[in-house]
This record gives C-alpha cells, sequence and structure tokens, in this order.
C-alpha cells in the first residue's frame, strides 16, 4: 500500500500511527485490564481464607461446583437469565450462597471490583468456563471495544467499503479477504475464529502434538534465548552503545527487571502468547468442557514454562539495552523523563511483537489462523515473521525507503546468520570438536562420517527454514525436497526402502508427523528389540518403557515420552560412560543420541555376548556393509573358483564361507 522513496516512508508513518501504534495501545490497555482483574481477584481470595482450596469442590446440588453457585448468584442479582439452568437449580445454588454469610460476601465483593460494569454475562456455554474465564472474557468481549474505539474508527474510515472495493481492484480479491481475515481477529483478540465443535476437535488433537515435544523442552528453552540479539540495530542501539549499556551493569539488571515484570512480558508468559499452537492450546483449556481433555491440554500448556520464561528472559535481556539507549536519545531530544520512558516502551514493544514469536493477531496470517494452517503450519510460526522481515526489507530497498544498510543487515542476519546459528544447535553441531583422540581408524572413519551428515542437515536445515516461512506452499515444497532426497539417499543402499519417503512427505504437517513418528518408532522398537525387551525385565534400560510411551503420547497427548526421555538424559548424566562435555549439553536438553550415546538405555553394565550372539553379529554386519559384487570379489580373492561361489546361492552362505576363509587365513 505503500509508494517509494521518500513519499513511501510518509505513508508508512500515517498507517503506522493511525492503526499500528492506536491497535498497540489498546492491547496494552487490555493487557494492563487483565494484569489488574487477576491482582484485584487473588487479593479477595486472599480476604476469605475460609474458602475451599478449589472453588471446584461440588456444592451438594447435583453436580454443581461453588463457582457455579458464586456465578449463578452473581447472574441472578444481576437480573440475568442463565441458558439451560432450571428455577428449582437456581434457587438452590442461590440459596448455597446466601446460607453462607461469606461466600455471598465474597460474590458481593466480586461485583464490586468489575471496575463499574456488570459482571459479565453467561453465554451457552457457561458450565465450561468459570471466575477467570468470566473475568477476562469479559475484558476480551466487552472492554476491548471500548480500548479499540480509537483503532476501529480509523479502520472504518481507511477501510471504508468504497476504498475496499478500489484495493480489491488494485491488489486482488485474495489480499482483501486476507485483511478482512486480519482486522477481524485483531478486533476479536483471537485466532480462533469460525470452527464447529467437531473440527475444534480434531485440530486440538493434531494441534497437541506440538504440546507434547515442547513439554518441558530444555534445549527449545535454550534455543529461545539466541532471539536476545535482535534488539541490535546500526542506530542507538549498535553493537557498540549496547555494549556500554551492557556494562553498567546496576543499570542494565534494573532495566531487565523492568521490562521483566512489565504488564506486556507478565501477560505474553502467563496468557501464553508466545506462539500460535501454545495459545490454541491455551485457548482449548477454557473453552473445553470435557474434563480429560481440558486436563490434558492444562497440562500441555504448562510444560511450556521453559520456553516462556526463556521467551522473556531474551526479550528483557536484549531490550534492556535498546530500552535504556532509546530513552537517553528521547531526552537527548528534549522529551520529558516521563513520556520518553512511554515512548521508549512502546518502541521496546514493538521491536519484540516485530522480531519475536507472537500470536497476536496483526502478527499472524490468514493462512496460519485457518484450520489448515493449525495442520501444516506448526513450529512455522518463527521461520514466517523472519521472511516477512526480510521480504519487506527487500521491498523497502527496491523502492527506496529507510535505510540501506539496515534493511541489507536485516536480509543477512534472519536469512544466514541466526537460521544458522539456529540450526546448528539445533543439530548439536557442536558435537563435532569433541571425541577421542586415541580412537581407533573404523570409530574415527565412522565419525566423520556422522560428522558430514550432521552438517549436511544443518545445511538442509536452513533451507528448510526459509521455505517454511513461505507458508502452506513452502511446507509442500520442503515435504517434496526431503522425500526426494530420501529416495535418492535410499537408493545407494544394498536393500533400499523408499516406503521412509512416504515418512518425509508426511512432515507437510509436522503435528501429524510427530504422531505417525512416535506411532511407527514404537512398533519398531518391539519389532526389533523383543529378544532385548524379554532380557531386561524391569531394568530401566529396557527399550519397553520408551517405545510404550511414543505409542501413548501419540495417541493421547500425553507427554509420557518426554519424561521417559528426560530421565534418560538423567541417567545418563550420572553415567561414568559419559564425558563431561556430553553430560553438560544433556543437562541442556540436547538428547543422548544427538552427542554420539545410544538414543535409549545404555547405562546398564554390558552383558558380554555368547559365542552364538558374536557370530550373529559379524554376520549381520557383514551383511550390512557389502552387496553380491563385493562378496564375489571376496570369495575369489579367498580362492574360491566361480563354480564353487554359485554352489553358495544364498547371501548367509556367502557370509559364512567368508568369515570362515578369513578366519582360516588369518590362522595361518
Amino acid at each position: 500500500m505503500i509508494g517509494n522513496g521518500k513519499k513511501g516512508e510518509a505513508q508508512y508513518e500515517f498507517l503506522k500511527t493511525n492503526l499500528i501504534d492506536t491497535y498497540n495501545k489498546a492491547e496494552d490497555s487490555i493487557t494492563q485490564a487483565k494484569i489488574a482483574a487477576a491482582n484485584d481477584f487473588m487479593a479477595l481470595k486472599e480476604q476469605f481464607p475460609g474458602l475451599p482450596t478449589t472453588l471446584e469442590t461440588e456444592t451438594g446440588v447435583g453436580k454443581f461446583t461453588y463457582q457455579h453457585a458464586l456465578r449463578t448468584y452473581m447472574w441472578t442479582q444481576q437480573g440475568m437469565s442463565i441458558p439451560g439452568l432450571s428455577k428449582a437449580d437456581t434457587r438452590k445454588l442461590n440459596k448455597f450462597i446466601t446460607d453462607e454469610a461469606k461466600l455471598q460476601a465474597f460474590a458481593d465483593q466480586l461485583m464490586s471490583i468489575q471496575k463499574g460494569k456488570p459482571y459479565p454475562k453467561p453465554g451457552k456455554d457457561w458450565l465450561g468456563g468459570n471466575l477467570t474465564t468470566d473475568i477476562i472474557g469479559g475484558i476480551n468481549d466487552v472492554n476491548r471495544k471500548e480500548y479499540q474505539q480509537e483503532f476501529r474508527e480509523n479502520v472504518d474510515i481507511i477501510f471504508s467499503p468504497e476504498n475496499l472495493n478500489k484495493m480489491e481492484a488494485a491488489y486482488g480479491t485474495r489480499w482483501r479477504k486476507a485483511l478482512e481475515n486480519t482486522l477481524t481477529r485483531m478486533k476479536a483478540g483471537t485466532n480462533r475464529l469460525g470452527y464447529n465443535d467437531q473440527t475444534s476437535a480434531v485440530l486440538d488433537w493434531v494441534n497437541n502434538s506440538v504440546g507434547a515435544v515442547m513439554f518441558l523442552n530444555t534445549r527449545s528453552a535454550l534455543l529461545q534465548t539466541i532471539s536476545a540479539v535482535n534488539f541490535i540495530n546500526w542506530g542507538d542501539n549498535n553493537i557498540i552503545a549496547a555494549g556500554k549499556a551492557f556494562a553498567n551493569q546496576k543499570q542494565f539488571w534494573g532495566d531487565f527487571m523492568t521490562l521483566m515484570n512489565s504488564d506486556y512480558l507478565t501477560q505474553r508468559r502467563n496468557g501464553l502468547k508466545i506462539n500460535v499452537s501454545e495459545s490454541e492450546i491455551a485457548d482449548a483449556v477454557k473453552d473445553s468442557k470435557n474434563k480429560v481433555k481440558s486436563a490434558i491440554a492444562f497440562l500441555l500448556s504448562k510444560g511450556f514454562v521453559l520456553t516462556r520464561y526463556a521467551d522473556s528472559f531474551a526479550i528483557a535481556s536484549g531490550g534492556a539495552t535498546f530500552y535504556r539507549n532509546r530513552l537517553n536519545k528521547y531526552i537527548k531530544e528534549g522529551m520529558s523523563k516521563e513520556l520518553a520512558t512511554e515512548k521508549a516502551f512502546q518502541d521496546f514493544r514493538l521491536v519484540a511483537e516485530e522480531s519475536q514469536q507472537s500470536s497476536s493477531p496483526d502478527k499472524i496470517s490468514m493462512q496460519q489462523a485457518s484450520a489448515a494452517g493449525r495442520v501444516i503450519l506448526n513450529w512455522a510460526n518463527t521461520p514466517m515473521q523472519y521472511v516477512r522481515i526480510q521480504k519487506r526489507s527487500i521491498q523497502d530497498l527496491i523502492a527506496g525507503r529507510g535505510d540501506a544498510k539496515t534493511h541489507i543487515s536485516r536480509i543477512a542476519y534472519y536469512g544466514v546468520m541466526q537460521n544458522l546459528i539456529f540450526n546448528a544447535l539445533q543439530q548439536a553441531l557442536f558435537a563435532i570438536g569433541f571425541g577421542d583422540d586415541d580412537e581407533d581408524e573404523e570409530k574415527s572413519a565412522a565419525k566423520k562420517k556422522q560428522d558430514g551428515k550432521k552438517i549436511a542437515r544443518v545445511a538442509n536445515g536452513m533451507i528448510d527454514s526459509q521455505l517454511k516461512g513461505l507458508g502452506i506452499a513452502g511446507m509442500a515444497m520442503v515435504a517434496a525436497k526431503n522425500s526426494l532426497m530420501k529416495i535418492y539417499e535410499e537408493s545407494s543402499k544394498n536393500r533400499p526402502e523408499y516406503e521412509k519417503a512416504a515418512i518425509e512427505a508426511l512432515s507437510f504437517s509436522p503435528a501429524i508427523s510427530s504422531k505417525y513418528r512416535k506411532i511407527v518408532g514404537g512398533l519398531k522398537s518391539f519389532s526389533w528389540n523383543m529378544k532385548e525387551i524379554k532380557q531386561k525385565g524391569f531394568s530401566l534400560d529396557n527399550p519397553a518403557y520408551l517405545a510404550g510411551a511414543q505409542i501413548i503420547t501419540a495417541t493421547t497427548n500425553i507427554p509420557i515420552d518426554r519424561v521417559i526421555k528426560k530421565a534418560n538424559n538423567i541417567r545418563g548424566i550420572m553415567s561414568e560412560q559419559s564425558q563431561m562435555w556430553q553430560k553438560v549439553s544433556m543437562a541442556l536438553g540436547w538428547s543422548s543420541y544427538d552427542v554420539g550415546l545410544p538414543y535409549y538405555g545404555g547405562w546398564d553394565k554390558p552383558v558380554e555376548p555368547t559365542e552364538a550372539e558374536r557370530k550373529k553379529q559379524e554376520i549381520d554386519v557383514m551383511k550390512r556393509d557389502t552387496n553380491t559384487a563385493e562378496q564375489t570379489q571376496m570369495l575369489l580373492d579367498l580362492g574360491l573358483d566361480k563354480k564353487q561361489i554359485k554352489a553358495l546361492r544364498y547371501e548367509d552362505a556367502r557370509v559364512k564361507k567368508i568369515i570362515e576363509l578369513q578366519k582360516k587365513k588369518k590362522d595361518e
């Protein structure tokens, strides 16, 4: 919508002032209202220590709880009708409250702290809610309109029907639909629009795979912190200015705590506003009448705790120098300290929302908010935001808007540098620098081969990140590319398993792919390791634990496999078999497999194989490492003629003969 050069910059400032800034101002007010409501509610509960520990305790009136009774009383006092509640039950629940002076006083005061507004009215699904969802829902539904008044008025003027028709003619129908979809979600304050109960149930089940993977995910939390660098710029918070601000440690940590405890970051942590999947899980909790589903969603939402606090730490630590330098800049320009503080925080919030993960409706595309997006674009939130930043920088560079140096650096940083750092850490590329110097030749060759694969995976991951940023079409390209790569990889093997390409094709939907891989991995473990499973019994090294946990997690979304893997990491850290760098890596969240240790278990004292087992292992290794032509040549070199080799029709017979002749030659 904006033109070239200075004209385009002025047009952007107009849109920023009248749309972006007014929307952010409203969001800040809504956040403050939610924090204030939560604080008021907690303070009120502390005044009534005689209340039950949980208000979900049943009253004895049917299956209704204290929550239901309190809400019924308040709605009745306000003259509101309650959908689906009989007059008899209404009388009984009201009597339950009025018969207990403390409960009645609590309810009366709860109505009085609604800032001059009535306690939010009941919806048709009120039974699935509680006091918290009522109050927060009221702020979202009622207060939001008041806080967004200026924003909505500006939207109605700028995007009037006449103007929208002109824009549609210029930019196309899809552009108009995307714009209207975004504006609708911004006004509603949610990305979850227009799903029926059946669709929501299926999408929640698929989407909760993300929660199962992210449950207490230490590595993800650590990787989250690298985004602290996103606040560095070429202006007032350049690398030198940021270094000076950081050097003043007392001021730095004071600013850090100011940002960390701000309403913005408090709501971002507690309101699960980091990414789309996470906010969807949180929404499933408050909307669900299914107690089991609600309990699982609640558990998964709490499992994001490490990632959420790492996200806040990255924003507060990276933003502290930006905030201080921007504050000083405004004061030097003549602003009052109070106004400069407010303006610096607004700028900090704007940078944070643009460059960090965000589930805010104005940062989420129509694709991401759609049912298809919830199934296909899992874990694509950050790549999509970073590709948008690159796209905008390229557009501004071509159109001559802003500072060219800034645009080029943003393209290089988000497209290459941060992409490289993230994927290198994700693949534990640092493990290449560690290892035993006295490794034998065979182990050294195997390690080099493994290191080469890691480097290739990092390069492939960087390409995937950029493609994922293109949305659903990009995810389709990732799935197609990785399927073809898997076919090529399998073609060089003696026994190619081309069906593995189908698993790569499923990466089109990471959430479904995660479920499929867990089920297949668990079943394969039972197939391949049944002998070991029977031998291990109740040993913690028994692969049956992880195999079973993977299947349960895939089907129910209860993150048992994450707990088992955490336990495996702890055993690896305490084991004498692991080196110090491996212990540190596992403590930080990398799996034992990432650092060259067994995928699961392997911490029990090794059992010496029998003679028969050693022979079988030797045969299996040779069958894996050689093909028919190589086996034939080896037999020729060992003295057999073509007729004798032809008599060895099967691979087992050829391999056994090779091993037998090699041993005979060695003994001679």
